[in-house]
């Protein structure tokens, strides 16, 4: 007799995640949410991890398992999901522990709230050895944005949302057409492409994830992930849902490398920039907050702002507001 579908299908990309596999596994078959389905592709993995996961499906009849050659991420989750049976879609990686109570929390929120679509968690990072300075400030800035506003005013600056935290509503997924092999973060485009389409994000206060960091791990590894990449993402989709929406020169804001870097990619894109040189809102409109004329004045939105600290950030959101500028209208921060 065939079992009536799941609630949650969990989607689980699997590569060469031997060492990792079975507590990864473990922590899923803990949950307290016992409705769902784990959906493993092996992504043409050559340390055993395929066997290893028949072994444990052959014990786990929640577990399915489809083998593929290697496609990458992307096609791995397009190919789980086609597969899945559930109401609500949730990612999961094989390298990482979910909280036992990560599954129902998710599924109670969104149950609950109707206009959530993408769910996310606080996460951590460990071991505590192999976490570097970099991933330590991406999870505390992570962890601070709870709400849609929050992550959608930050998504040209990092992801943010971590992956394999996330539940959605599968037919926000479906309509936005899942993953895409486009070279780049596959998580961060399917973030800005669900943005753009209206999907509402949202964030557990609660620390339900746990982010293993180990040398082999995509996010070191795979070319997707390089700085070259991540800004050809930001680039296309700044262009695409801010700056086609606002024709007209840009004013980019910022100080050093960073703000030449943007310059020098925006005008690539052929785009026409007026670079403003300024590290503070008072450098640019003084203390009383009154616009300045003459040279080294903006000339008006389109702005981007170029500030990688979360505090900067903060104090030229306040002082734009303060000159009536809406941000995603007028002004939007990238790093």
């Amino acid at each position: 007799m065939r079992r009536s579908a799941p609630l949650v299908s969990v989607l689980l990309p699997v590569r060469d995640a031997l060492p990792y596999l079975r507590s990864s596994l473990d922590s899923l078959w803990r949950q307290s949410l016992a409705d769902f389905e784990v959906v493993a592709v092996d992504d043409g993995s050559t340390d055993g991890s395929g066997e290893a996961l028949e072994r444990a499906a052959a014990d786990e009849p929640r577990l399915r398992v489809l083998h593929t050659s290697p496609r990458g991420v992307p096609r791995a989750l397009n190919r789980a999901l086609a597969h899945a049976r559930g109401r609500f879609i949730a990612r999961h990686d094989a390298d990482d522990l979910s909280h036992r109570d990560r599954l129902r929390l998710q599924v109670e929120h969104l149950v609950g709230s109707v206009g959530t679509d993408v769910l996310g968690c606080r996460m951590r990072l460990f071991p505590a050895a192999e976490v570097g300075a970099g991933m330590r400030r991406y999870a505390r800035w992570h962890n601070t944005l709870l709400r849609h506003e929050e992550m959608a005013h930050e998504r040209w600056v990092e992801s943010p949302l971590a992956h394999a935290t996330a539940m959605m509503r599968r037919e926000v997924l479906e309509r936005a057409g899942g993953w895409r092999e486009r070279g780049w973060p596959e998580d961060l485009d399917l973030w800005m492409r669900l943005f753009a389409r209206g999907a509402r994000f949202a964030k557990l206060e609660r620390t339900l994830y746990a982010w293993r960091q180990h040398p082999a791990s995509a996010t070191r590894r795979n070319p997707a992930f390089s700085p070259g990449r991540f800004l050809a993402l930001r680039l296309h989709y700044l262009g695409r849902d801010f700056l086609a929406r606002r024709p007209g020169p840009v004013a980019l804001i910022g100080t050093g490398r960073s703000g030449a870097r943007w310059g020098s990619s925006l005008r690539a894109q052929g785009a026409t920039v007026v670079y403003v040189e300024a590290r503070s809102p008072q450098a640019l409109f003084g203390r009383g907050g009154t616009a300045r004329a003459g040279p080294g004045s903006t000339p008006g939105p389109p702005l981007v702002l170029v500030f990688g600290a979360a505090p900067a950030r903060a104090r030229w959101r306040e002082a734009l507001r303060a000159q009536g500028l809406s941000e995603l209208q007028d002004f939007v921060f990238v790093a």
